[in-house]
């Protein structure tokens, strides 16, 4: 299955600035289940200064300058992606516990699990919140899995949380998420890697996209024609498990994953710095997730 995916960003600002300095993350990364084909910029104004490289996480990432004066950018991207049909695996051993995973983890040397081990702390975004649990209102059956607590925070949060668009912001604080009970997938992706991490186990955000037309039969998603965003536990056994709380489903073919890290500001698609009165720019983004035909694109 391939996608093509356009991705655009404008800003504009009050008035002039006098040049900016960007860091972008809208280069789809390559995993086992996807391939990135092609990959095209275009940044209006013409960039001064465009360099690639791969972050700490293994995401593609740039760094954007535009010298020249300039009252709007824009930032446009197309990714050719293809993703490898998610299949039903068959049954494995008995899960190891909770507390199997965390005992096995403190043990566990292999690159894997050192790198995990990374994902089970508090991070910029998600400082430690020891009583998370309580306040939530969950209670987690310490000899479930890994698989089971994933698919019981998604169903939690689906069901005791209201999708709201614009009731939060990047900045808001978890806390302010648990108490008002609503927010968007960031915020969701955010309290289940919380959760988790609370418990010993290790955790990531996953910002991608949706495609944006359903397979016939089946309902629209929420979250298509934007980024999205949900979340990955480590299992010793079977590797990293990704779930999708604002659907309260597990992602499969459907899902392009652009980046992970540890939090939302790992990940961010576009961050930086301008010279002049950019602070209360407006900002407009738009998605389009294209299934297409065919294997005509390079590999990238």
């Amino acid at each position: 299955m391939r996608y093509r995916i356009t991705h655009i960003t404008r800003y504009r600002y009050p008035a002039k600035v006098h040049g900016s300095l960007n860091e972008l993350r809208l280069k789809p990364r390559a995993t086992p289940l996807q391939r990135l084909h092609a990959f095209q910029i275009n940044v209006v104004p013409q960039a001064s200064y465009l360099a690639a490289y791969q972050d700490a996480f293994g995401n593609p990432a740039s760094i954007l300058g535009i010298q020249e004066a300039h009252r709007e950018w824009s930032v446009t991207t197309v990714s050719e992606v293809g993703r490898v049909m998610v299949e039903a695996e068959l049954p494995f051993d008995p899960p190891l516990s909770l507390a199997e995973v965390r005992e096995h983890l403190r043990g566990d040397c292999r690159p894997a699990a050192l790198e995990a081990r990374g994902f089970s702390q508090a991070s910029p975004l998600l400082p430690e919140l020891s009583d998370l649990l309580q306040r939530v209102g969950l209670t987690v059956d310490p000899e479930q899995g890994v698989e089971a607590l994933g698919l019981q925070l998604s169903r939690f949060i689906f069901d005791e949380f209201a999708y709201r668009p614009g009731q939060t912001e990047v900045s808001t604080p978890l806390s302010d998420v648990v108490a008002r009970r609503v927010g968007v997938c960031q915020d969701f992706a955010h309290l289940a890697i919380a959760c988790s991490r609370t418990l010993g186990i290790p955790a990531r955000y996953v910002s991608g996209y949706l495609e944006t037309l359903p397979p016939p039969g089946r309902p629209r998603l929420v979250g298509a024609d934007a980024t999205h965003a949900w979340f990955a536990l480590y299992d010793p056994i079977r590797g990293w498990l990704e779930f999708d709380p604002t659907n309260d489903t597990v992602p499969d073919q459907r899902y392009v994953t652009l980046a992970w890290g540890r939090d939302y500001g790992d990940v961010a698609p576009i961050r930086g710095v301008v010279r002049g009165s950019g602070a209360k720019h407006t900002l407009m983004v738009s998605v389009d997730v294209q299934r297409i035909e065919g294997t005509s694109a390079q590999d990238a």
